[in-house]
Order: structure tokens, then C-alpha cells, then sequence
């Protein structure tokens, strides 16, 4: 793979981001991460979380057959 070539899985999503592909408020996101049913973000500051986009999408795809 060329090194300029775009990877949609290496994106970093905010929040905002996350609420809208997964149809999930930010409450209920945060609750399914303490139950251990939705990806953690990564901390990349004391103020900034971004989840990976590949994880994010993977979740999506197997959120139906997982019970979530």
C-alpha cells in the first residue's frame, strides 16, 4: 500500500462522530462502555477521546449478533 493512500480504518472519531454512525445518544454510549459492550476510547489528552473508526465500524457490523 502507497503511504498516501487513504485508510478509512486508521481515522480517529470524536464523539459527535460515533453518536451519528451509530444511532447511539452519548449517554448510552458511555453506559455500553461500562458494561464493557462498546469499544473504549483512546485518551489522547487530559480533554481529548477519539475511537478508532475500523473498531467503530467493526461494532456496528457485529452489534446485531452480539446482544448489544
Amino acid at each position: 500500500m502507497d503511504a498516501t493512500e487513504y485508510r478509512p480504518d486508521n481515522r480517529l472519531l470524536r464523539l459527535r462522530e460515533v453518536t451519528e454512525r451509530t444511532g447511539l445518544s452519548r449517554a448510552t454510549i458511555y453506559r455500553h462502555i461500562n458494561k464493557g459492550t462498546f469499544p473504549k476510547p483512546r485518551k489522547l489528552s487530559s480533554g481529548t477521546i477519539r475511537w478508532h473508526s475500523g473498531i467503530i465500524e467493526n461494532w456496528i457490523n457485529t452489534a446485531g449478533t452480539s446482544g448489544t
